[in-house]
């Protein structure tokens, strides 16, 4: 993979500054030209020897092993002079220009790294200010406080000034300026406590007589590139000291346990355009005659030559190491973790460093499937957004709100003392609805030290995988704000010992893996020195409990599933309307709710009657829509509303609980209805989108029970784990759920099934039988008071055939009908030379019975439809000596109502033993007459009146008992009656 890295690292640290104006004194205004030569005025280069010192001309000394420890290294800064004789120059050239350098700044090549804690201990300041007389300055720091000194060329016009022993006549003034001769001297540099607020302080004395101070800035806000500033002590009305070279290096090789100096761990080549300048250090100044009110902004910055390409790559060691704590021993909890990434940085016991470990360019770190995201963890929280968490500003604090932390960070590095980076993670803004984006779930993490004013903050994307929810954090640095696409694609290059990721235990926003088998964490990561040769280091852990108690299972298949489950109507009242509820709870560590199957008591149904269906279309625009976009505006119309649903999601005590809506819709999976549950999954900061499940009601043609089947419900979506809790359904429209009118005792029967083996592969789902009790109360309350009206259409001679009509009428809010058995009168017996084709019950159940083996038709009115049910009339094959009578009503829902046949001494008799419990308010039927008669005169039927005999009872047991009936016969008397 090819990358680009920063091009200008002061650059764009402190602003496009190349098109500044120089209305000032700028960097070229006050030091020498770059010529490539000794004589440049800027320089810096790590160093194998610095004796003779290095310079341009010699690069021979470079030192050019990647990420190692260069014996010394410089930064050296020459002001414009004129020589005006041997050993003599003039660094103020009349007439007066703005030479005198006031503050310098250096910016070092991002993975230049200065360590402060490779010595033992750091000069207090009080020590290094030791005045052992007013205006002298000898500082008392320890020797092993010292990591280079200053190799000064200055001048002074200032009589009292003392060098060090050996330094050269020094010529006096007296306040007039005289050519002057330089004076050569070196003073230890020291490693200072620093004030608070910056990362290292080091500093010199200049003749005794003025402290410098390196002030030292970590440019955090873009790529942790370092840098320092010296501000130079202020002349004196025109006396005291002015600085003509100054050479300030570094002893890395005998500095401490010898890693105060680590060159970058990169090789890129300074001979390609896209990696030139990356490992250039830069220089800028301004002076005290014209200083800049902005620096170092508006300063041009100057690069240093001998940028020469690093070497030894693929001998920079990369040995980095995973730890992972799920953070309980218990499956199916909420899991605070602990994730922590580590690459050792030891001092080994018997010398000095040689090769520091690779920087981290990035990190892809892979939870053990299971170990997945807690809906729990977004009760109460709300995200934090990019310009809240101010990556890419140099602020000291975010204003996260406090409730989208999410855990802690502590990161160890060698720079800074042990303990010095700590603070919070943070849910980052949504901005995607892919979980396998990265963007969907993002993790912001900041630590930060006030102490030494660093403040490190990273953007990690979580990818979710939409079928299992196993997740993927990726850390490599895609910025954001006024510096993306700038900055290099990568960690900063700093050295790092550890990066501890912990989650919070309360609301924790993980949960888990659902068994006690070995969970493994893997990785890829990525170095600086070579980003092909990755590294996977892995993480291990093992649970050992379950909630609830019991053996632990180590398979999925080894989890219990017993969840509870009740259904009840609000009232019992026989033949009432009243809201039905269905609860369904399953504790945590137990298998995935996947499929509910439950068959509802005979009688207990829903008035369909003006309803419209939610299209399929609705449905499908409900489940590609947002669940804010869904919550704002919902795909199915209210008029097809039947109820309300709650889930309740996650592991731990505090499940989220998330609202939906109970929707009537059309045929599915070969069910004549169906219901669609829609939930919009929105919770906290998190947007999964809209869960659509549809439920199969299929409708038992003889009984007229309602087969409830759902689709598999979801355990993961949107890349979470749903770990549902609970699922309340409450089917509480107006006036839908109606009551049996019979009292006898029932129950909701079924099963549940659970993930079992493999929550994605309904082949392996485990089933769990459910049987709730239900029974309905007063009915002997209720009236049962049906009438029956007959009728015989056409001939009425012996051995004719008639047709014969029958319409039952029953009152609205009695007792449904259970049995009815209709006897006609001996003149009509059953012609069975009729009798020839016949439905097969197999020709039945598949709708697909002969035209010749229709006899009739039949038609029902139910103030539970909308229309009419209506259909033919068969004789179907049965274990009864004669065929039975079956009328197969078709409509929004298809009933069957099986009569049995019997001819006792030629008479007809037609029983219907178990008719569904649902309230009719007239039932039709017609049987043809002619050559498909089924009847046949013994008698002319004018003769004399003819009566027929029913015999009905209700669901309730109340009976209209040898009722009778006349039979009406249109062709007597005259004219013909329809």
């Amino acid at each position: 993979m090819v990358r680009r890295l920063i091009v200008m690292a002061a650059v764009l640290a402190l602003g496009a500054v190349f098109t500044a104006s120089v209305a000032q004194a700028d960097t070229g205004n006050i030091i020498e030209p770059q010529s490539g030569t000794a004589t440049d005025g800027w320089q810096a280069a790590d160093c194998t020897i610095d004796t003779p010192h290095c310079s341009p001309g010699t690069p021979e000394q470079i030192y050019r092993q990647a990420g190692g420890h260069p014996p010394a290294s410089f930064t050296q800064y020459i002001i414009q002079h004129e020589v005006l004789a041997p050993g003599v120059v003039e660094p103020i050239k009349p007439p007066l220009e703005a030479r005198d350098i006031k503050t310098l700044r250096v910016d070092l090549a991002p993975g230049l790294t200065v360590n402060p804690e490779a010595t033992p201990e750091k000069c207090p300041l009080e020590k290094f200010l030791h005045q052992p007389a007013p205006g002298v300055f000898i500082p008392e720091c320890d020797p092993s406080t010292e990591t280079g000194e200053e190799q000064a060329s200055v001048v002074t016009n200032e009589p009292n000034v003392e060098f060090p022993p050996g330094s050269s006549n020094i010529i006096a003034n007296e306040g007039t300026r005289l050519p002057l001769i330089p004076e050569i001297f070196e003073v230890p540099v020291y490693n200072i406590e620093p004030n608070n607020g910056e990362p290292a302080l080091f500093g010199f004395v200049v003749g005794k007589q003025e402290p410098v101070f390196l002030t030292t800035e970590v440019s955090w806000e873009s790529d942790f590139h370092e840098s320092f500033t010296i501000h130079i002590p202020a002349e004196a009305e025109g006396t005291g000291l002015q600085t003509l070279i100054s050479r300030l290096v570094s002893f890395g090789a005998t500095t401490g346990n010898g890693t105060y100096l680590s060159v970058p761990t990169t090789c890129f080549n300074p001979e390609d355009p896209a990696t030139e300048h990356l490992g250039s250090t830069w220089f800028r100044a301004e002076s005290f005659e014209e200083p800049n009110a902005s620096f170092p902004s508006g300063s041009t910055p100057f690069e240093a030559p001998l940028a020469l390409q690093h070497e030894g790559c693929d001998q920079v060691p990369f040995e980095p190491k995973l730890k992972v704590d799920a953070g309980t021993t218990a499956v199916d909890s909420p899991s605070p973790a602990t994730v922590t990434t580590e690459i050792p940085f030891e001092v080994p016991s018997g010398g000095k460093h040689e090769l520091e470990q690779s920087h981290l360019r990035s990190a892809k770190v892979t939870l053990p499937a299971g170990l997945g995201l807690n809906p729990s963890g977004s009760n109460g929280r709300v995200a934090c957004t990019d310009e809240q968490f101010g990556k890419g500003k140099r602020i000291v604090n975010n204003s996260c709100p406090a409730n989208s932390k999410i855990g802690t960070v502590e990161i160890e590095t060698p720079p800074l003392p042990a303990g010095s980076l700590k603070g919070d993670m943070y849910i980052g803004e949504q901005k995607s609805s892919d979980p396998a984006s990265g963007e969907e779930f993002r993790t912001l993490v900041e630590a930060k030290s006030e102490r030494y004013g660093i403040v490190v903050r990273l953007i990690g994307n979580v990818s979710a995988n939409p079928q299992t929810g196993q997740l993927t954090t990726t850390f490599d640095e895609q910025e954001i704000g006024p510096l993306a696409g700038k900055l290099p694609e990568g960690l900063p290059q700093v050295p790092l010992e550890s990066v501890k990721l912990h989650f919070d235990g309360d609301n924790s926003v993980l949960t888990s893996p659902p068994t006690c088998a070995k969970a493994e964490t893997t990785s890829t990561m990525e170095p600086w020195s070579t980003p092909a040769s990755t590294k996977t280091p892995v993480g291990e852990f093992t649970l050992s409990s379950v909630p609830g108690g019991g053996t632990c299972p180590t398979t999925l298949a080894e989890r219990k599933f017993a969840p509870s489950y009740t259904a009840k109507s609000d009232s019992s009242k026989a033949g009432a309307y009243s809201p039905f509820r269905v609860h369904i709870g399953r504790p945590d560590g137990q298998q995935e709710l996947k499929v509910v199957n439950v068959t509802l008591p005979k009688g207990l149904t829903g008035n369909l009657s003006g309803i419209p269906y939610c299209s399929d279309a609705a449905l499908a625009s409900a489940a590609a829509s947002t669940g804010k976009a869904e919550q704002a505006s919902p795909s199915c119309s209210t008029a097809s509303q039947i109820g309300g649903t709650s889930t309740e999601s996650g592991t731990g005590a505090n499940p989220v609980k998330l609202a939906g809506n109970a929707y009537l819709a059309g045929p599915y999976k070969g069910a004549p209805l169906s219901l669609a549950i829609i939930t919009p999954a929105v919770s906290g900061p998190f947007d999964l989108g809209t869960v659509v499940v549809r439920v199969a009601l299929n409708v038992n043609p003889e009984t007229a029970q309602i087969n409830a089947v759902s689709d598999a419900i979801p355990d993961v979506f949107g890349g979470v784990k749903l770990d549902i809790r609970s699922i309340d359904v409450n089917v509480d429209r107006s006036k839908f759920m109606l009551n049996p009118t019979n009292c006898a005792g029932q129950a909701v029967t079924g099963a549940l099934s659970g993930g079992g083996a493999d929550p994605a592969n309904p082949a392996v789902f485990s089933s769990y039988p459910v049987n709730t009790p239900y029974q309905a109360t007063e009915c002997n309350k209720l009236g049962f008071q049906p009438k029956l009206h007959t009728r015989l259409y056409g001939p009425t001679k012996r051995a004719k055939n008639p047709r014969i009509r029958a319409i039952l009428e029953a009152k609205e809010g009695q007792a449904n009908v259970s049995r009815a058995a209709l006897t006609l009168p001996h003149s009509l017996f059953l012609d069975q030379s009729h009798i020839r084709t016949v439905c097969t019950r197999v020709q039945l159940a598949a709708q697909a019975c002969p035209q010749a083996a229709v006899y009739g038709h039949a038609e029902a009115i139910t103030p539970l439809l909308s229309n009419k049910l209506k259909g033919p009339v068969y004789l179907v094959s049965s274990s009864n000596p004669l065929p039975d009578l079956v009328a197969d009503l078709r409509g929004q829902v298809n009933i069957q109502l099986h009569g049995v046949i019997s001819s006792k001494h030629g008479g007809l008799k037609t029983v219907f033993n178990a008719a569904p419990d649902v309230p009719v308010k007239k039932f039709i039927l017609n049987m043809q007459g002619g050559k498909k008669s089924l009847l046949v005169n013994s008698t002319n039927t004018c003769k004399k009146k003819q009566t027929a005999v029913l015999n009905i009872k209700g669901q309730n047991g109340k009976k209209v008992k040898n009722n009778k009936y006349k039979l009406n016969i249109s062709s007597c008397g005259g004219k013909k009656k329809k």
